[in-house]
């Protein structure tokens, strides 16, 4: 007969049990036997217990689970074996010994090891053990899901802070409540995040969290090597730190002064790199030594580099705001210098608009002027501060400090003034006198005129140091700048009342000042404006009234000569325009490409027929090579059309006069390769690795002969990247000429004696005309009076509406053939009155144009919604409109 395994002289739980069982267990029922024999050869953890006293019986692989209670509990009752966290699996043993087997998942236990106590989590299964149909004990199996559930917990946890992140927006914020989370989730005695000055030397901590055990660190400022330069040598190096006791680890033992100082003995340390240089750190601190386990380890670099990516949006957001704050600001200021010429409303609001946006606590100008006799006076305004904390302190002198911005020799900012070498220099205070407003930032502006003259001076200043940085004084030199305009306007306009009074003979100049002085406000307003249908309206009028003049006195050479100029330069400005907004749109991926089929020899040809005006102007010759047949590919032809062209004027802009331009468009394995060379100013090699960036442009002379905003290539590169082509330039050098290639996929050809699709439509178009009633509305008056005048030089009859009621009103009377309509009405948008009008049967039929300054997808497509089927920006192309007029009169 075998040996039981509690007869075998062997180690583990074998060995103990003859001194922990009494008899050694010979005494059980055979059931019993039978039980712990075959849980002792298991590998799964596994204990028994039977009655009276429910003695606990384990098997080896229970060891690591009972840790510091083994060897004690063996044989032990339960109630006294299973204490603490334990004590929550005797229900499940009555259960048992009820005669029902139980079952509890992912039961949380405290384990003690090594001092230190650790939960797990197991899932238990319990069952009656019976001896002739008699429940004499229970018999359990374990399974550890410890992992299973902590990696739960974990996912939870980062789903929770990912969640909440995304609310914060105040970067402060961010790194405090992460700090607090994962201080609560792993139970630490502190968290937070540190933050390194640019020397890479000091550790400045914000905010943090503590479980009330530990101290706060926050608003405290440390030398980093106080807590061991070899430590902190392997964070610059972008290594983690996991230190389970300080006072053991051998490179953080020296400086054992700096960690008890904090009242750390153990901790985790996650270095935040940021352009190459320790930027921050993120770190969990404990009081007692602690063995950092590996997923704790992990989360705490998860948790880190997710806040920081958190904060870098917070950051971005802010900035965003704050630029948004300050585009408003200017705004309003460029507003209020332009809607008076009153001295000192005008030194008040440059006063108050600087201090707001420069962050200062106080902020002052100090501006010269001359009295009825000629002398000079200094007069002041305030922000932040009462006058009563100036005056009793006289004027400021050129002093050491003063001296700089009261002779324009320059911007002087400071992050403490204090310091400064020039400070104190000067009696009778040597400094500031006492009762002085408290400054240590300081910055001081000159606001020059025109001419050179220094008109007077800004001064900001704040309690705090290091407040004003480079941005600051760029936004505040911008202000004195806005401020030296307004200022030279109030003067002009004051020299020309004044002499208006004295000398009826000198109310032209006065006149003229005064225009002068407008639109220099009006360039402000249009600069701060910064909308595209601010900017595409008056360019409406100038259009029409062009077109109308170049028909109407088209015998006049000079009259015509003029029109032609004045159109150029609207097509010129309009370029500009959409290619600023066209620019933006792109970069920030809000172009959708309208994909059709097109046949790229036409779009060649379309560009080549945009710039012509401009290859005509400057009398350059141009060679075209394109293939005879159709070239096809998947793409949006306004846009194709749109970078091409763009190209085109860089090239007749840059070549000089009767230069020549050479455009070759050829097939090569399935893609069509387009070139662009000509004999103009070319490019030096240091421009050519950066001819697409935006701004991008190359040497100018002062008169800025070529124009243009360094958009135009910029523009093409997205343009034809999003039709998964590429662009690239070359040149030989300055004089040599340049060559722009454009490589694009084609999807087909087509044979060459098959007539292009286009010339079908064109003579599929042409039909005879018919005079139309049309209707214009636009409450700019000038925009719909030009456009009407020229649509009657078409021989269309024309009426004009400034308000949509008016426009509505008359279309029930007289239904019109067609309506041009402006979108931005005083009473009722565009939108609303083609709904309107589409309701109405008298009206239903007319074809609604809208002419718009709004130009971008979503206000075409909304325009579609409305019931337009046509949306023209304006400035509206005239020969556009006249076909759709013609076509909807062949439709009739």
């Amino acid at each position: 007969m075998r040996a039981s395994p509690l007869d075998a002289d062997s180690d583990g739980v074998r060995a103990l049990l003859r001194t922990a069982v009494p008899a050694g267990g010979k005494s059980w029922p055979p059931a019993m036997r039978v039980t712990v024999d075959l849980m002792l050869g298991s590998r799964f953890p596994m204990f028994a217990a039977w009655a009276p006293e429910l003695r606990l019986v384990y098997n080896d692989a229970c060891i690591d689970l009972l840790g510091e209670r083994h060897p004690a509990a063996l044989g032990q009752p339960l109630a006294q074996a299973f204490t603490d966290a334990w004590a929550s699996v005797m229900p499940v043993f009555d259960a048992s010994l009820a005669g029902e087997a139980a079952l509890v998942e992912d039961l949380a236990l405290e384990v003690a090891q090594h001092g230190q106590v650790e939960r797990c989590y197991v899932t238990l299964s319990a069952s009656p053990l019976r001896e002739g149909g008699e429940v004499i004990g229970v018999v359990c199996m374990l399974t550890d899901t410890t992992a299973r559930v902590l990696a739960e917990q974990q996912h939870r946890f980062q789903l929770k802070l990912g969640a909440v992140l995304r609310e914060l927006l105040d970067p402060v914020d961010v790194m405090e409540v992460a700090s607090a989370l994962v201080g609560r989730h792993l139970a630490v005695g502190r968290a937070g995040y540190g933050e390194i000055d640019r020397d890479g030397l000091m550790v400045t901590v914000g905010r943090d969290w503590t479980d009330g055990k530990l101290a706060s660190l926050a608003g405290e400022t440390r030398a980093l090597d106080s807590f061991g330069p070899a430590l902190i040598e392997r964070l610059r190096l972008g290594e983690m730190l996991q230190l389970d006791d300080t006072n053991a680890d051998p490179l953080a033992v020296p400086y054992a002064p700096g960690y008890a100082s904090i009242g750390a003995r153990a901790m985790i340390v996650v270095p935040i790199i940021e352009a190459g240089r320790l930027a921050a750190i993120f770190y969990l601190h404990e009081a007692a030594p602690r063995d950092w386990t590996a997923r704790e380890v992990a989360l705490a670099e998860d948790v880190a580099r997710q806040t920081r990516e958190a904060v870098r949006r917070a950051r971005v957001e802010e900035t965003l705001r704050d630029e948004t704050r300050i585009l408003e600001v200017l705004h309003h200021t460029g507003q209020a210098l332009a809607s008076t010429l009153d001295g000192d409303m005008l030194l008040q609001a440059i006063t108050d608009a600087g201090t707001q946006l420069s962050g200062a606590q106080f902020g002052a100008f100090f501006y010269s002027a001359q009295d009825e006799r000629g002398e000079n006076l200094l007069h002041y305004t305030l922000s932040g501060a009462p006058r009563e904390a100036f005056e009793k302190f006289g004027k400021p002198r050129p002093t050491a400090i003063f001296h700089p911005t009261f002779h324009n020799d320059g911007i002087v900012r400071s992050d403490d003034i204090t310091l400064d070498a020039r400070y104190g220099q000067s009696p009778p205070h040597y400094g500031m006198p006492q009762g002085h407003l408290p400054v240590r930032s300081y910055l001081a502006v000159p606001v020059v005129a025109r001419s050179g003259t220094v008109l007077g001076s800004l001064f900001f200043g704040h309690p705090e140091p290091a407040v004003f940085n480079e941005r600051t004084e760029r936004i505040v030199a911008g202000v004195a700048a806005q401020a030296a305009v307004a200022l030279d306007n109030a003067r002009l306009y004051e020299v020309a009342r004044k002499s208006a009074l004295e000398r009826d003979a000198l109310l032209q100049s006065e006149r003229a000042a005064r225009v002068e002085a407008e639109r220099l406000s009006r360039m402000k307003d249009e600069f701060l404006a910064m909308l595209a249908h601010e900017l595409r309206n008056p360019l409406a009028p100038i259009s029409s009234s062009s077109a109308l003049l170049g028909i109407q006195f088209r015998d006049e050479p000079r009259v015509r000569q003029a029109s032609a100029i004045i159109a150029r330069q609207v097509k010129h400005m309009s370029r500009l325009i959409d290619d600023l907004l066209d620019v933006s749109r792109v970069t920030r991926g809000l172009v959708t490409l309208q994909v059709d089929e097109v046949d790229l020899v036409e779009v060649v040809r379309s560009a080549l027929d945009q710039t012509h005006p401009l290859i005509e102007e400057k009398s350059h010759r141009v060679e075209v090579d394109l293939p005879h047949g159709p070239v096809y590919m998947r793409g949006d032809a306004t846009r194709l059309i749109q970078a091409i062209a763009n190209i085109l004027n860089n090239a007749a802009k840059y070549t000089p006069p009767a230069g020549t331009i050479r455009v070759v468009l050829a097939l090569q394995d399935a893609r069509a390769r387009l070139q662009v060379r000509d004999n103009g100013s070319g490019m030096p090699p240091d421009l050519l690795p950066s001819v697409f960036e935006l701004f991008t442009q190359g040497a100018r002379t002062l008169a800025r002969s070529q124009g243009g905003l360094g958009l135009g290539l910029a523009l093409v590169k997205k343009l034809i990247e999003l039709h998964g082509g590429e662009v690239s330039a070359h040149s030989d050098g300055v004089g040599l000429g340049s060559v722009l290639t454009i490589d694009l996929p084609c999807t087909r050809t087509m044979d060459p004696a098959s007539p292009p699709a286009s010339l079908h439509a064109a003579a599929a178009g042409a039909q005879a005309f018919r005079p139309l009633r049309v209707i214009v509305v636009d409450d700019n008056a000038d925009g719909a009076d030009s456009l009407a005048m020229l649509l009657r030089a078409q021989g269309h009859t024309v009426t004009v509406e400034y308000t949509g009621r008016g426009a509505l009103r008359r279309a029930m009377r007289e239904a019109p053939d067609a309506m041009v309509v402006d979108i931005g009405l005083p009473d009722m948008d565009g939108y609303q009155l083609a709904s309107l009008l589409r309701a109405q049967p008298e009206t239903r039929a007319a074809v609604l144009i809208a002419a718009t300054g709004y130009g971008q997808e979503r206000d075409r497509e909304r325009a579609r919604e409305a019931g337009f089927v046509q949306h023209m920006v304006k400035p509206v192309d005239i020969a556009a409109l006249v076909r759709i007029l013609q076509t909807a009169a062949s439709a009739s």
